[in-house]
């Protein structure tokens, strides 16, 4: 075998110093998630542990090219903590993996996420990465067609904080299909369920409990008991609580003015004041307060107006 140039092994060397040295300037709040992958401190080639992150990537791809069923890919994971001016796309792009990689490692719901001074995880393996279980509606969407039985599936465990590991599955060389990247690219209010039919629209109806010719100040989206409620935007949780109409109920609120109201809740998952995120689940579907069936009450209130929510949802 040749013996390497003196300059090669300096070169490996100083990857191998960066890549152990790196974690001695992380701040100590993101050291013990970030001490367990290699951490890139620029997305440059002057950064040698980030010129190995790119040699892992290529070599992922041509393992994708290669791969057989029997012969199960690995997902290698690097750190980044994102700098003043960086996004999702700059950050693809200059790792040669696809936004959908890195946004659903990383449990990213929207493109307008802000990520400075965010610690992002790095796949190697392009691919999607879907978690055990959804936190907001956009792996909702992801799990709802999840085949744990896809033979290129490759599950592995994700550090993150306090020694807490998170499951994930890759679905290696998958994107969002059409449904779930209109959710992540367009802003805006989105559906608070993954799925529903509407059974009452916005304006004059009679009521169906008491048959009242009534206002009805929302719309109502009949789906099983149980079925995850989402934030339609991000907010403050401003109410929470029991009505005798509304049965269990939470009013977020909003940027401009605006508030949004869930009702006939089965269970409700956050606090008074909690800060919320698009997409967060609130609760669960039910058939609390006036109720002929399970099924959630949404309003959207613009100045203390209702508004028809058919107008503002995306995916409506």
């Amino acid at each position: 075998m040749a013996a390497r140039h003196p300059a090669e092994f300096a070169f490996h060397g100083a990857r191998l110093w960066a890549i152990l040295c790196a974690c001695l300037f992380l701040p100590h709040s993101i050291f013990a998630e970030s001490s367990r992958y290699p951490l890139i401190e620029e997305l440059s080639a002057r950064d040698p542990v980030f010129l190995q992150y790119s040699d892992d990537v290529a070599a992922s791809r041509m393992a994708m090219a290669a791969a057989k069923p029997d012969h199960p890919l690995s997902p290698g994971i690097y750190a980044y903590i994102a700098r003043a001016g960086d996004s999702l796309l700059s950050i693809a792009a200059r790792c040669a993996v696809p936004y959908d990689s890195i946004a659903s490692l990383n449990r990213i719901s929207s493109i307008k996420t802000e990520l400075e001074g965010r610690l992002l995880m790095l796949p190697t393996l392009p691919g999607l990465y879907i978690p055990d279980f959804a936190q907001n509606a956009l792996e909702a969407l992801l799990l709802s067609s999840f085949d744990p039985n896809d033979p290129t599936l490759v599950s592995f465990a994700l550090a993150g904080e306090n020694g807490v590991r998170h499951a994930f599955h890759c679905l290696p060389g998958a994107n969002f299909d059409g449904t779930v990247r209109t959710f992540f690219l367009v802003p805006g209010i989105r559906f608070p369920l993954p799925e529903s039919r509407v059974t009452s629209t916005f304006g004059m109806r009679k009521n169906p409990v008491t048959g009242n010719l009534v206002f009805h100040n929302g719309i109502d989206l009949a789906a099983p008991r149980g079925t995850p409620v989402f934030a339609c935007a991000a907010g403050a949780v401003r109410k929470t609580g029991y009505d005798p109409i509304y049965g269990n109920f939470v009013i977020l609120s909003h940027d401009g003015n605006r508030e949004s109201l869930y009702g006939h809740l089965e269970s409700i998952k956050i606090e008074l004041h909690d800060k919320i995120k698009s997409g967060t689940i609130l609760g669960t579907v039910g058939s609390t307060g006036q109720s002929t069936g399970p099924h959630l009450h949404f309003e959207i209130h613009e100045n203390g107006i209702p508004k028809d929510p058919a107008g503002l949802l995306r995916g409506y």
